[in-house]
């Protein structure tokens, strides 16, 4: 890949080291021509940089805590690129920045999602693409499993409140500043049943993938923020929750069974999260 960027614009940006995490870009640091610090995305195998760019622009619009879009286009080779400004902050290693996280992701629920531009999963359809998927990797759950994660799939499929939804929330997508959080990585957004986001990163605070700190505890601070920053006309019930944490392990176990990514993130390790999940919850 060059060592320069020429945007649509005229400007250029002098391309640096990779960023941390990231698997479906080639994310990295860069400078602008004028000295402002950016992050460059550029297009890999399983990237959807076009849906990012409209998640992005929608999010901003709502006064979300994004970055901010600063050109886009297509390199020389052909792939799509994607200019943002470089925010401050850092992954959350604490439950005072996982409570933080927690009340950013929960001002996606309040969000007005009339018009949006992203794609609008109905809830029927939401249950018919994870029962697929647990027909999928069935074989591979224990058997005690199969029941609740059935019944968590008809609670959401059930739901008649859709709201705006990141996909992929977590500590590896959120730059936490005490002054003021950033939500990255929009590639998955989509209007969804309520839940997901409240149910996945909770799940991913016990999957541990950052070592970062006792995952009950971030998972327990994650609950509590994102349930304390709801808006009046939203309340995240507990079998809302309950069944939100299980579709993201079934969401955890399909996509590295049919999509592995890196060696070092198997769907067993999301299988047995889920079953340790299940004995103590």
């Amino acid at each position: 890949m060059n060592t320069t960027l020429a945007l649509p614009d005229g400007q250029k940006v002098h391309l640096g080291d990779r960023t941390p995490g990231g698997s479906k870009n080639d994310t990295r640091y860069g400078t602008l021509s004028d000295g402002r610090p950016v992050v460059v995305k550029v297009q890999a195998h399983h990237g959807q940089l076009p849906r990012e760019i409209a998640a992005l622009t929608f999010a901003s619009a709502q006064g979300l805590p994004v970055p901010t879009v600063i050109d886009s286009g297509t390199t020389e080779t052909g792939d799509s690129f994607l200019v943002l400004t470089k925010e401050p902050g850092a992954r959350p290693t604490t439950s005072e920045g996982w409570h933080r996280m927690g009340r950013d992701y929960a001002r996606l629920a309040s969000a007005n999602i009339t018009d949006c531009p992203l794609p609008t999963i109905q809830a029927t359809d939401f249950g018919t693409d994870h029962a697929e998927r647990l027909r999928t990797v069935k074989h591979l759950l224990p058997e005690q499993a199969h029941d609740q994660i059935d019944q968590a799939i008809g609670h959401l499929a059930g739901s008649r409140c859709l709201a705006l939804t990141h996909g992929d929330p977590g500590s590896g997508n959120y730059l936490d500043d005490p002054t003021g959080g950033t939500i990255l990585d929009w590639e998955t957004a989509a209007v969804a049943p309520f839940g997901l986001d409240a149910g996945r990163a909770p799940f991913s605070a016990l999957l541990d993938l950052g070592h970062t700190g006792d995952p009950h505890q971030l998972q327990a601070a994650f609950i509590h923020g994102y349930r304390a920053a709801l808006s009046a006309e939203r309340t995240l019930r507990e079998e809302t929750l309950q069944a939100s944490i299980l579709i993201a392990g079934l969401q955890f176990t399909h996509g590295r069974h049919t999509r592995p990514l890196r060696p070092d993130r198997t769907a067993q390790m999301a299988i047995d999260t889920m079953q340790t999940y299940l004995e103590t919850r």
